[in-house]
C-alpha cells in the first residue's frame, strides 16, 4: 500500500514563504503542538494536494484565502502562490507510475487558478484524481478523518454507514465511475440522436440539391440542344436567304436588261415616229402640188403609215406595261432583301440572348455544386464525429 514520504508547504495557509518539510515513516506517525500552530493545515495540505476543490473542507473561504497573508509581526509579506508538494512510496507499484516514488504538486494563485503536476509534469486534475484512485487515494474517500467525524460516525444512519464503508473498500470508487460512465453515455446517446438529426437534414438538403442540380443539369442540356437546332435551323435560313438574295440579284440583273432593252426600242420607235410624222407632213405636201392623181395613192400610204403608227403606239403602250412590272418585282424583291436582313439581325441578337443564358445557367449550377460539395463534407465530419462518440 503506497504512504505518504514526505509533505512539502511553501506559502500554505499559515506556512510562510519558506519551504517546510515534513518527513514521515511508514506506520503510525502522532505530530503534536499547541493549539493554532498548523497541525490541521497539513491534513488540508494533503487534501489540497489531493485536488480537493470544496474551500469549506479546507477550511478557508476562497482559494485566495489558501495563499500565506503575510505577517506585519514578523516582517513577512504575503505570498503570491500556495503550493503543496507530496511525495508517496510506490514500491508495491500500486500507483500505476513507473517509478517507485510518486511525487504530485498543487499550486493556487490568487486569481484562482491552480496548476497540478506529477513528477514535475503538468497535468490534468483529472488525471490526477484518476491516478491516484486506482491505488484507492482520493480527497474524498475515508484516507482522511477530520476533526468531529469519529464523532458523527455514532450517529449517521445504516444507509449513511454503508457508503463510509463502500469508500472504504472502494466499492464508491466504482460506483462514481459508473455514474459518470452512464452519464457520458448518455450524452453521447443525445449526441449521436442529435447528429443523426442533423445527418437526417443535411441528406435531405443533400437529395433537394440533387434534383435540383439535375434539373439544372437537364435543363441546360435541353437548352443547348435548343442552341444547337436553333444554329442549324440559323444557318439553314441563312443559306436560303443569302440564295434568295443571290437569285433575286440575277433576276434584277436581267430584269435591268430586259429595261434597257425596252428604253433602247421606245426610242426607237420614237424616232420611227417623227419619221413617219416628218414623212406624212412631206407627202401630204406633195398631194396639194401633184394633185388630185396622187390623192388616192397618197391615201393609201397614209393609211398604211396610220396602221403602222397604231402598231407602234400598241408595242410602245405594251412595253411601258411590262417595264412597270419590271418595276414592281423589283420593288418586291427588294423588300423581300430588307426582311431577310432584318430576319438576320433578329436571329444574332437571339444568339446573343441564348449564350447569356447559357452562361447564367452555367454558373448556377456552378453555385449548386459548390453547395452540394459543402453539405457533403459536412455530412462525412457528422458521421466522423458520431463515430469518435460510439467509440468513447
Amino acid at each position: 500500500m503506497p504512504y505518504i514520504k514526505k509533505i512539502e508547504l511553501k506559502g500554505f495557509k499559515s506556512f510562510g514563504p519558506k519551504n517546510v518539510k515534513v518527513v514521515l515513516d511508514k506506520g503510525f506517525t502522532v505530530i503534536t503542538g499547541p493549539n493554532g500552530s498548523g497541525k490541521s493545515n497539513i491534513v488540508d495540505a494533503i487534501l489540497f494536494a489531493l485536488g480537493e476543490l470544496s474551500t469549506r473542507r479546507l477550511r478557508a473561504e476562497s482559494a485566495a484565502k489558501l495563499i500565506f497573508h503575510g505577517s506585519e509581526k514578523a516582517g513577512l509579506e504575503r505570498g503570491k502562490v500556495a503550493k503543496v508538494v507530496i511525495q508517496f512510496d510506490n514500491t508495491d507499484g500500486r500507483i500505476p507510475v513507473d517509478t517507485s516514488t510518486v511525487t504530485i504538486s498543487r499550486e493556487v494563485y490568487r486569481n484562482g487558478q491552480s496548476v497540478y503536476r506529477l513528477n514535475g509534469r503538468r497535468i490534468s486534475r483529472t488525471y490526477i484524481l484518476e491516478t491516484l484512485s486506482m491505488a484507492g487515494i482520493s480527497s474524498t474517500s475515508q484516507n482522511i478523518i477530520a476533526q468531529g467525524t469519529i464523532t458523527r460516525l455514532t450517529e449517521i444512519s445504516s444507509t449513511e454507514r454503508r457508503k463510509i464503508i463502500e469508500d472504504l473498500v472502494g466499492i464508491a470508487q466504482y460506483d462514481a465511475e459508473k455514474a459518470e460512465a452512464e452519464e457520458k453515455l448518455r450524452a453521447a446517446d443525445i449526441s449521436i440522436r442529435t447528429a443523426m438529426g442533423r445527418i437526417d437534414e443535411v441528406q435531405r438538403r443533400i437529395d433537394d440539391l440533387e434534383r435540383e442540380r439535375n434539373n439544372l443539369l437537364r435543363y441546360a442540356f435541353i437548352q443547348n440542344e435548343i442552341k444547337k437546332f436553333e444554329a442549324v435551323k440559323l444557318s439553314h435560313e441563312i443559306a436560303q436567304i443569302q440564295k434568295k438574295i443571290k437569285d433575286t440579284s440575277s433576276k434584277a440583273d436581267k430584269v435591268r436588261g430586259k429595261v434597257e432593252k425596252l428604253r433602247r426600242l421606245r426610242d426607237g420607235l420614237r424616232s420611227k415616229r417623227r419619221e413617219i410624222e416628218s414623212e406624212w407632213r412631206k407627202l401630204s405636201s406633195e398631194m396639194v402640188e401633184e394633185g388630185g392623181s396622187q390623192v388616192l395613192k397618197v391615201q393609201m400610204k397614209i393609211g398604211e403609215l396610220k396602221s403602222r403608227l397604231t402598231e407602234l403606239t400598241t408595242k410602245i403602250s405594251s412595253g411601258k406595261a411590262t417595264l412597270e412590272g419590271l418595276r414592281r418585282v423589283r420593288e418586291n424583291h427588294r423588300q423581300q432583301y430588307e426582311s431577310i436582313r432584318k430576319e438576320i439581325h433578329e436571329n444574332r441578337l437571339k444568339k446573343r440572348k441564348l449564350k447569356r443564358e447559357y452562361e447564367k445557367i452555367s454558373n448556377e449550377i456552378a453555385a449548386k455544386q459548390a453547395e452540394h460539395d459543402a453539405l457533403a463534407e459536412e455530412t462525412a465530419r457528422l458521421w466522423e464525429n458520431l463515430g469518435e462518440n460510439s467509440r468513447r
